[in-house]
């Protein structure tokens, strides 16, 4: 137990050093690394994460965001899904596990380093945002939580 709640707190502590940066700041190798990985796309948002810089932006109409090193080698994707595009034993452990809760967001995960193609469920309840991911099994990887904001403070 002492082990999910370090890496929940870890993950936490990572999304929370999240920084938004101009496109002057970002490395001329991360730029072509972008363009080689991605022809065409129009930056809309980066952000510094640690070490690594993410890009955001829309391809044939789908949200993306990329992450890659400071010398412009590919980390990771995130694009956006439609919940029916989850695998079913995804959507029936969330059904389970958090029942009461509303999808946000869905995402697939595909990373550079060959792992399997996982995915991302953003969802909320009345107290929390949850972000969490699954292998195509159904089997859940990493969860952080955060209070949502209350009104007024």
């Amino acid at each position: 137990m002492a082990l999910a709640a370090a890496v929940v707190a870890a993950l936490c502590l990572a999304v929370s050093f999240a920084q938004q940066i101009a496109s002057s700041q970002v490395p001329a190798p991360v730029k072509a690394g972008v363009q080689t990985r991605f022809p065409g796309a129009k930056v809309t948002e980066w952000k510094l994460k640690g070490k690594d810089y993410e890009a955001e932006f829309n391809l044939n109409k789908i949200d993306i965001a990329a992450k890659f090193d400071a010398t412009g080698a590919w980390l990771e994707t995130e694009t956006t899904i439609a919940l029916r595009e989850v695998p079913l034993a995804i959507r029936d452990k969330f059904a389970s596990q958090f029942a009461g809760y509303k999808v946000v967001e869905t995402q697939s995960v595909q990373r550079g380093d060959g792992s399997e193609l996982i995915y991302e469920i953003h969802f909320e309840n009345s107290k929390e945002v949850v972000k969490a991911q699954f292998r195509p099994d159904g089997k859940g990887l990493e969860r952080s939580a955060k209070a949502k904001a209350t009104k007024g403070k």
